[in-house]
């Protein structure tokens, strides 16, 4: 990904200094796929912090505890990280039609499942007061299909400074309520001493880092290279100007003020 991440789009750079560069073509409608999903087992059946996306305690009560672990075949790299789907079983009598959806906050597999739920997103498919019958089955039959998530009073994408980040030393990033439909393909942080973009790492999951120098002094600005499922694949550049603060602080979430629907 180094010297290739954006030098495709230079002159596109220079003739467009918007937020947004470049446009999503009309999405292309989806089709359900067939799968597994089986559950992991937390006493309060949400989320587990501290996981493979690195989304810490968000990572918890994210999506109302609606979360799942990836299997290998889906993670992409931890690409997979925020993606949210449709999650439904078919079995007659004891599985909702409308099915449960889900955030990918970690990764995981098990019984050749194409996901792990959260065993609160995994009895979200059954009827009512049938959770009961759908627990015991463990693994179940699925049809999953990629679509948008909303989250209630986070309508904008927001940059959460990690709780590993030290103050002008070291800094690492995750990001938060991206939208779903979006797979981050890479962040670049703008380093004014020099005026160039440099590419951050992707430390592990979503968490990207810059591990052999110091952070830029603040305000910093990013740049995202993203790809969007729901429109066949199409890729974009997303320019988030002075999101974090001259003087950020680790373990907090910073609004980026560009809603990625």
């Amino acid at each position: 990904m180094k010297g290739l991440f954006f030098g495709v789009v230079v002159c596109l750079l220079v003739l467009l200094p918007a937020t947004i560069f470049g446009h999503d073509p009309v999405p292309v409608p989806s089709s359900p796929k067939k799968g597994r999903v089986t559950y992991y087992r937390q006493p309060d059946g949400l989320g587990i912090p501290s996981r493979a996306c690195g989304y810490a305690d968000t990572g918890i009560t994210y999506n109302y505890g609606n979360v799942a672990a990836a299997s290998s075949k889906l993670w992409k790299n931890g690409a997979a990280c925020g993606a949210c789907y449709k999650v439904s079983c078919g079995i007659k009598g004891v599985c909702n039609s409308q099915g449960v959806k889900i955030v990918v906050t970690d990764l995981g597999d098990r019984d050749h499942a194409d996901f792990m739920l959260s065993s609160h997103a995994f009895e979200a498919m059954a009827l009512p007061n049938k959770a009961s019958r759908l627990l015991p089955k463990v693994v179940v039959d699925v049809k999953y299909e990629r679509i948008q998530c909303k989250y209630p009073g986070h309508d904008n994408l927001m940059v959460k400074v990690t709780e590993e980040s030290k103050f002008a030393e070291y800094l690492s990033i995750v990001l938060l309520y991206q939208g779903g439909q979006y797979d981050v393909l890479g962040i670049q942080i703008y380093d004014g001493s020099v005026k160039q973009w440099k590419d951050m790492r992707n430390y592990y999951g979503a968490v990207y880092d810059l591990p052999d120098t110091n952070p830029p002094k603040g305000p910093i600005s990013l740049r995202l290279k993203l790809k969007n499922i729901a429109s066949g694949g199409a890729v974009k550049l997303v320019k988030l100007d002075s999101v974090i603060p001259r003087f950020w602080k680790a373990g907090v979430a910073y609004d980026s003020k560009v809603k990625l629907a």
